[in-house]
């Protein structure tokens, strides 16, 4: 495999990566008027000046930005390479709107579109392109001119940006990785997107996406020295490399932080069950509850985040295509005509696969706040096969199937959400006991309380099509000791698996 220099070593396990909240100037541009900002620079480079001109018709802003007077990226650290115009809503959103071009003298200039009509308009330093969220690096930023035409209304609003721990670099750092002016930048981005996959954990999270970016990498260090002065022969290689990369990194940050969720619910489930009294294990349990639902709600409000990007990026896409599609009505010779149907076919294919992650993420959004609700009910965690809803033995009566009074109740509380959730969902029930007694009677128990929860369910209103498997599977899947009470007592359990049906049909055809 690539030898990973000693200082690109991410810590052990990789670190948390926790959005840093920044805040900037939120403008509302009036409909159906041609209007401009400045843009100022911040004091990482207060020489920059520029003037977005915008322009609100047919449900879109398009914007004519022009920057001055930008440094080298690399001026700012050996992992910026480029520079990216961010829109940022009212809410928070950040939508990434494009990477600023090479400078025409001390100019840069782009034109982009955003379907919101009230935003901040930023420009970051950032290591790639295709970043999610603006890095600490903020060049620029949009104040009101004074000859700004309409009725403008202004506020202070506050973003999730990028924190850059996988690239901002100690001294030590930056001894070893100095700034390189002489390498094209999009083979710089490439080399640096990799490498931030690399800090993010990828090696242990995302190995099979890693690899992947490597490898195309290795293809691109060996296509630009001999075509150094024709970017376009590289560059559309590098763009692959960091599209790998930040899949890597992404999938990266996601399964550490999996895993660390896992790691504080095995120390839970440990503190539980090392509990000496009842009081204190109901304590721990409660709090382990609580923990649960707390960490349902930040899943659920960063699928929404992601949702949103999807939808704004999708929505950008659209307009790429219908330009592109003009270009090939307005083509005067074959060769023209062949590029833009080209061009046409790539944006085509794009849109299909941000439909699809869009109806993925949408589909994941949804059963986060299904989790949400789920937890406030009962203990709810979320594994590869889905939602799981656990029961515990408390609910049932000792030694048999029949469900307590306060089971009804919870069961109810949960047939009435699932009945509301929009989506099709598919379950299956599981019975569970101690090691206690023999197998037939551990198998007979946990059978039986299996499906006295199914047939409560179904009288609550769950239709029964729903519930796809009932099965009892008695001592044989423990989730803690069976050397103690507290460890049996949580092994004697029901658990409700619950997943999205379309999510599960589509991985079952892969």
């Amino acid at each position: 495999g690539t030898m990973i220099p000693a200082w690109s070593q991410p810590a052990e396990p990789a670190a948390q990566w926790i959005p840093a909240k920044r805040t900037t100037l939120a403008i509302r541009y009036p409909d159906n008027e041609s209007s401009a900002v400045d843009m100022m620079g911040t004091g990482v480079n207060s020489n920059v000046t520029g003037r977005a001109e915008a322009k609100r018709a047919d449900g879109r802003t398009r914007i004519k930005l022009r920057i001055n007077d930008l440094q080298h990226p690399q001026n700012f650290g050996s992992f910026y390479t480029t520079y990216v115009v961010w829109a940022v809503t009212p809410e928070g959103q950040t939508d990434n709107l494009g990477e600023l071009p090479m400078p025409r003298g001390d100019k840069r200039e782009i034109e982009v579109t955003t379907p919101y009509q009230t935003f901040g308009l930023i420009v970051t330093a950032e290591p790639y392109g295709l970043v999610k969220y603006p890095g600490p690096v903020i060049v620029a930023e949009n104040v009101l001119r004074k000859d700004t035409k309409g009725n403008f209304t202004a506020s202070n609003i506050e973003y999730r940006g990028d924190p850059g721990i996988f690239y901002v670099l100690s001294a030590a750092d930056r001894t070893a990785l100095p700034p390189d002016y002489t390498t094209p930048l999009v083979v710089l981005g490439a080399r640096r997107a990799v490498e931030i996959a690399r800090r993010a954990g990828a090696e242990r999270f995302a190995s099979a996406e890693l690899k992947e970016a490597e490898t195309k990498l290795a293809t691109l260090e060996r296509i630009w020295p001999p075509n150094r002065r024709k970017e376009e022969k590289f560059a559309a290689e590098a763009r692959e490399v960091v599209r790998l990369a930040e899949a890597a990194r992404t999938k990266a940050v996601e399964e550490a932080e999996a895993a660390r969720l896992t790691a504080e619910r095995r120390a839970a489930d440990r503190a539980i069950n090392q509990a000496q009294t009842e009081a204190e294990r109901a304590r721990l349990e409660k709090e382990r509850a609580m923990t649960e639902a707390e960490r349902a709600r930040s899943e659920a409000a960063q699928a929404q985040r992601q949702a949103e990007d999807y939808r704004a990026q999708l929505a950008r896409n659209e307009t790429e295509l219908a330009q592109a599609r003009q270009r090939a009505s307005e083509a005067q010779t074959e060769a023209e005509r062949a590029k833009a149907r080209e061009e046409v076919a790539r944006l085509e294919a794009e849109r299909t696969r941000v439909e699809n992650e869009q109806i993925k993420r949408e589909r994941d959004e949804a059963m986060q706040r299904l989790q949400v609700s789920l937890s406030e009910i009962l203990e709810t965690r979320r594994e590869a096969r889905g939602l799981i809803v656990n029961l515990s033995d408390v609910l049932f009566d000792f030694n048999k199937a029949t469900l307590k009074p306060g089971a009804k109740e919870k069961l109810s509380k949960l047939a009435g959400v699932l009945l509301a959730y929009p989506g099709n969902v598919r379950m299956e029930i599981e019975g569970h006991t101690d090691s206690v007694g023999s197998h037939e009677y551990n198998q007979k128990l946990s059978e039986a309380r299996a499906g006295s929860v199914r047939d409560y369910l179904v009288q609550a209103g769950v239709p029964a099509e729903k519930i796809t498997a009932v099965r009892g599977l008695g001592e044989t899947k423990p989730v803690a000791t069976n050397d103690t009470e507290a460890g049996r007592q949580m092994n004697r359990r029901v658990e409700i698996i619950i997943a999205d049906a379309e999510t599960q049909a589509a991985a079952s055809r892969r």
